[in-house]
């Protein structure tokens, strides 16, 4: 289901790439690069710019420039400086057709990248060979790279990354006949591109590009599980959008003649599949001839049906796995069967048998790794709810700690105004009972005297005399008596 289009994304996304030069090592690209502060930005466009470059420059120059490149990644001591060169080799080795040695160097750059514990080159590495194992077939190989990046993305808690692995995963589903399994990771995928990752810029940038290939992919699934009316449904979403793509061009068009394939209209969809494949701008590849060899089998003309087969089966086994091989004996067998040939008809089924078996074995390991992947689903999920548990208990010891703190401020607080509080009673009593006793003792002394003074003028004979004697008591009992009343008045102010 065009895996490139997803390697695309994953490492074009962020950034464009760097430019080609003819000189690869003159560029400023590489210098630029290797200087970025971003870690990850850093290693994702160099792991970009060694693949595009390594697989553009001439043979010949393939020695020069690694040393050149090696002599860069040293200088500037780029922390996973090993497992970019490993990478570099496996891309060299796989130019000069040295297969084994480009899968030996590219499994110790991953070794490489691991040892380091970088999460996010360990993801990128994984996902190349999940790649590679499906390519070749190799689908419990690709699903257990896929299960290791799934695990990694997990870890950087990167939804994007995340998304990708899901869809990548689908595919291999998909190419084994696990069509519940790969809709299921779709729906995962489908589920992360909308409301509320869109946040993440990666996903918000590709959103609407990867919605085309979620849908498209689901169209594939409802198509091999005789879904016409999902099909149909998906068909339509992908027919209203107006991107102007050749890729989005040929999956309106594949799945509009799946249509056709359901509805059992096998002339109109060999007429269809023919008109694409004279289509500049239709990418016209092996699934096609696959469907046409179908189409012309269930409309009766097996000779035509014969001879795209036996072109498929001569394609090597890369692009022919046992999966396709066992569909394509089998089809063989039932034409040599309805023209009588038994004998052919019985080598035909016996090979059919042989893709069967070897495909059956893959399939139970790939069941088996499909069991693991949902344990590990499982366990992240636990580890999540743990991490929100801790992070919740951190919280609610926080706010225990400031409920309590709280407490505390209020209870000495409480206990200070109820300390002043006393206190000022105390004081207003001591204030009191010094005021009583300037009542009692100044106030009403020289009040008493100056009223004897005046009852004892009142009673003489001889007022005039007697006040005349009394006049200078009189006036210093005044006088002690408003000092009294003044020191009483101040003392009320204050």
């Amino acid at each position: 289901m065009f895996k490139k289009v997803l390697l695309y994304f994953l490492f074009f996304s962020i950034t464009s790439g760097p430019a080609t030069s003819q000189s690869f090592v003159k560029t400023d690209a590489l210098l630029r690069l290797v200087q970025l502060k971003d870690k990850h930005a850093r290693e994702k466009q160099l792991v970009e710019y060694f693949e595009f470059n390594f697989k553009k420059i001439p043979i010949n120059n393939l020695d020069s420039a690694k040393t050149a490149c090696k002599n860069i990644l040293f200088k500037y001591d780029i922390e996973n400086k090993w497992a970019l060169l490993f990478w570099i080799e496996s891309i060299c080795d796989d130019r000069l057709s040295r297969k084994s040695e480009s899968e030996n160097d590219f499994i110790r750059a991953i070794d490489a990248s691991g040892k380091n514990e970088d999460h996010f080159l360990f993801y990128i590495f994984l996902n190349y060979l999940a790649f590679r194992q499906t390519e070749v077939g190799n689908a419990t190989g690709a699903i257990s790279s896929y299960r290791l990046a799934k695990k990694e993305a997990a870890k950087m808690d990167d939804n994007y990354m995340q998304l990708i692995t899901d869809i990548n995963i689908s595919d291999v589903y998909y190419k084994n006949n696990f069509y519940s399994e790969s809709l299921s990771y779709l729906d995962e995928a489908q589920a992360i591109n909308t409301y509320p990752f869109k946040n993440d810029k990666r996903i918000k940038a590709n959103s609407e590009r990867l919605e085309v290939i979620i849908d498209y992919n689901k169209c594939e699934n409802f198509f091999r599980m005789d879904q016409p009316d999902s099909l149909k449904k998906y068909n339509a979403k992908l027919n209203r959008l107006k991107i102007n793509s050749r890729k989005l061009f040929t999956y309106k068009n594949r799945t509009s003649y799946y249509v056709f394939l359901l509805d059992r209209d096998y002339k109109n969809s060999i007429k269809l599949i023919n008109a694409l494949q004279k289509d500049s701008l239709y990418r016209f590849t092996n699934l096609d001839k696959q469907n046409l060899a179908d189409a012309y089998f269930k409309n009766r003309q097996s000779d035509s049906a014969t001879y795209i087969i036996n072109q498929l089966l001569a394609d090597p086994l890369e692009t022919n796995h046992p999966e396709i091989k066992f569909h394509q004996y089998e089809i063989l067998g039932e034409i040599a069967e309805q023209k009588n040939d038994i004998r052919q008809a019985s080598l035909n089924f016996k090979l059919a048998l042989q893709q069967s078996e070897d495909y059956n074995n893959k399939l139970s390991q790939v069941g088996n790794l499909s069991s693991l992947i949902k344990i590990d689903e499982i366990e992240n999920v636990h580890n999540q709810k743990d991490e929100a548990f801790e992070r919740e208990r951190i919280w609610l010891l926080f706010i225990l700690f400031v409920a309590l703190f709280t407490v505390v401020i209020i209870a000495i607080v409480y206990w200070n105004v109820k300390q002043k509080r006393h206190y000022e009673n105390l004081l207003f009593t001591a204030k009191k009972e010094e005021l009583s006793f300037i009542n009692s003792h100044d106030v009403r002394k020289h009040l008493t005297n100056i009223l004897g003074l005046i009852e004892v003028i009142r009673h003489s004979k001889n007022k005039e005399a007697e006040f005349l004697q009394s006049e200078a008591h009189l006036f210093y009992s005044a006088e002690e008596l408003d000092k009294a009343i003044k020191n009483i008045s101040q003392k009320l102010d204050d």
